[in-house]
């Protein structure tokens, strides 16, 4: 990083990693209650949808930013391409639909925070975030390798209750792909002007792709069982928003790699307190505090200047080349 300033940024990214936490929480049990992470999932983002519609619609700055967006994409000004980061998104909610219910927090955020780290060490490394490539450091390596021990620590034991060697595949696919998302929001926030159109188009395709998989798990026979009456479970969506809408602002910032590691303080630090209240013996126990403090200090270690150990400038210019 070259800016120091910029390392404030870090905090409201811890923010959206304790979104991402109640999020997880809620809509696991959401999907326990509908009986299918498919409904779980568009209920979550469906809510979402709603939001931010309401407060694009509302702002002056949303509808230009909608109005800007949609010039762009008729003159192919903007690849097209790079409004789907809303994908992405939908691979979270599924994975947690999926992987939390069954097999709890720890096999979610261990795989998961794997495949989101190698994702956002190659993305950050292309010219498809709006701040620029990120070589890779001796920091960014060392870093996230000490962040990867704490997150073993928490995770200790959770393959030794018959997890099926396929499950962690889809957190981790999940993770990897929020390097682009993180990627596409930012490049898209910066040519509208404006977060909200990110933040929406996110949810519009998102949605539009989680609708048609409902169709056709109700189309083969599976409709949802019941949908409860506690207002929390549909927060989901609420968590969502604000999740992608902060980390379109701060990306060009922080780079995919910090943003994604100053997210997973949140979301670690989130899930011992939803733990902590939920009187699981597991919250604060020494190895949960020495594994968030690695992961402290992993995002420090992440953060110190340094030259690329992976390339150099030669590597960063043959990657991937995408103009805004």
């Amino acid at each position: 990083m070259r800016s120091g300033p910029n390392l404030l940024y870090i905090f409201p990214a811890i923010a959206t990693g304790l979104a991402v936490s109640l999020q997880g929480k809620y809509n696991g049990e959401l999907t326990v209650e509908i009986g299918h992470w498919i409904y779980s999932a568009a209920v979550s983002f469906g809510g979402g949808l709603v939001l931010i519609s309401i407060v694009t619609a509302i702002l002056p700055a949303g509808r230009r930013a909608i109005a800007t967006t949609v010039g762009l994409l008729r003159s192919k000004a903007f690849p097209w391409w790079m409004c789907l980061g809303g994908l992405g998104g939908t691979t979270i909610v599924i994975a947690q639909g999926i992987t939390v219910p069954a097999f709890g927090v720890a096999v979610f955020t261990m795989s998961f925070t794997s495949g989101q780290l190698l994702g956002a060490l190659i993305v950050d490394s292309t010219r498809l975030p709006a701040g620029g490539p990120k070589p890779i450091t001796l920091g960014r390596l060392v870093g996230v390798a000490v962040v990867l021990v704490g997150v073993a620590i928490v995770s200790a034991g959770a393959f030794t209750s018959g997890l099926q060697w396929w499950i962690p595949l889809i957190p981790f696919a999940s993770g990897a792909l929020t390097g682009l998302q993180h990627a596409f929001n930012g490049r898209l926030s910066a040519a509208s002007g404006s977060a909200l159109a990110a933040t929406t188009m996110n949810f519009v395709v998102g949605f539009a792709a989680l609708a048609v998989g409902c169709a056709v798990v109700f189309a083969a026979g599976t409709p949802p069982l019941r949908f409860p009456s506690e207002p929390l479970l549909y927060s989901g969506g609420l968590f969502g928003v604000a999740f992608i809408l902060v980390s379109a602002l701060i990306v060009p910032r922080l780079g995919v790699l910090i943003l994604s590691l100053s997210t997973l303080v949140g979301n670690m630090g989130g899930s011992l307190i939803i733990d902590a209240v939920a009187g699981s013996e597991q919250a604060f126990t020494p190895a949960s505090l020495v594994s968030i403090g690695l992961v402290v200090l992993g995002v420090v270690i992440a953060t110190l200047p340094g030259k690329p150990v992976i390339g150099g400038r030669q590597a960063v210019r043959s990657h991937i080349d995408v103009g805004s």
